[in-house]
């Protein structure tokens, strides 16, 4: 671990700026911090201390992990984000970056072909082979296109590409040896779990002390036991059963009900009928001879009379109406058959 931990700082002086520098130095010192701890190390507030971070976690030097957290005293959870360095994560991606950067130099190189070995000593004039295929002296030599001196062949100069290249190796050797040598151990898996356990604690200032938070279960959170998408594993039906001992309670709750329903009942001229229902009595019917609606006006009111008879023979029997009033009356309807 202590040459992970090497590389890592070596890596962050040679290639990032002081805050970055110190984040990784903080994360390396206490193996994981809160946001709002870092914060406090690095003298930040949390928004630019996030957009600090976020360049890092890109990089793969650091790592984020979000946790729901519930201070003394607050009965709410908050999610609380915090830091620590994966440094399995964070060698591959360095390993990455050497071998991306010598293939982007490598490629920058120029063929063989195309170099110029040929230089003139009189203009300085560089010039490659097929150049100067047509420009050859009696004594068989290459000569300058541009003013005709004899050409010196330089084999041995480097061309800028390489010097570019050699330049850079030496550049990343202290990269590339402490690679070998992390290559040579076994480096342990880092998780969010392993880096709070060898948390070294901050000791805050006594004017910046702040609440202790615990982890809360993600499970106890009130989350809905189905959701949209999802098999609905909640109970199929609910069946509720109210048990009451109490007998004068239950008098007291009939009575409640008949009183509101005697204060809630519809008048009489409404649920009754005006038709008599006595079976015995007959039908009657009442008309208003005048026609106008005027009590003193009003003859006496007629009624209807139903009769029924049987005929002497056993037939079928016979009904009739008639009409009568207080006083007898002959007026007779036709009889019905």
């Amino acid at each position: 671990m202590e040459v992970a931990q090497t590389l890592v700082r070596a890596v962050m002086r040679a290639f990032y700026t002081t805050q970055e520098i110190l984040v990784v130095e903080a994360l390396v010192t206490h193996s994981a911090l809160r946001d709002d701890e870092l914060a406090y190390l690095m003298k930040m507030n949390l928004k630019d201390l996030h957009r600090l971070c976020a360049s890092l976690r890109d990089a793969r030097f650091l790592t984020v992990h979000t946790r729901p957290e519930s201070q003394d005293g607050k009965t709410r959870a908050v999610n609380r984000t915090h830091y620590y360095i994966d440094y399995r994560q964070t060698i591959d991606a360095i390993k990455w970056r050497v071998y991306k950067s010598d293939k982007d130099m490598q490629g920058s190189v120029q063929p063989a072909d195309e170099s110029k070995e040929y230089s003139c000593p009189r203009c300085r004039a560089q010039w490659t082979q097929l150049d100067v295929l047509d420009s050859v002296s009696a004594d068989g030599r290459f000569t300058c296109r541009r003013c005709g001196a004899l050409l010196e062949r330089s084999q041995e100069k480097e061309a800028p590409g390489h010097q570019q290249l050699s330049r850079m190796n030496n550049q990343f050797k202290f990269m590339t040896d402490m690679l070998q040598q992390v290559d040579r151990v076994v480096v342990p898996e880092c998780d969010f779990d392993k880096a709070m356990l060898t948390k070294r604690p901050i000791v805050r200032a006594a004017t910046h002390e702040v609440l202790a938070s615990v982890p809360v279960d993600a499970a106890g959170l009130g989350k809905p036991s189905a959701v949209k998408g999802l098999a609905n594993v909640g109970p199929r039906a609910m069946h509720v059963t109210i048990s009451d001992n109490n007998e004068q309670e239950r008098v007291e709750e009939r009575i409640r009900k008949e009183r509101l329903l005697k204060e809630n009942a519809l008048p009489a001229w409404m649920t009754e009928s005006s038709v008599p229902t006595n079976a015995a009595a007959a039908p009657t019917m009442s008309f208003d001879a005048a026609g106008d609606g005027d009590d003193a006006d009003m003859l006496p009111a007629k009624r209807v009379k139903l009769e029924t008879a049987q005929t002497a023979d056993g037939g079928s029997a016979t009904m009739s109406f008639k009409m009568e009033d207080d006083e007898e009356s002959d007026f007779e309807f036709e009889d019905v058959v």
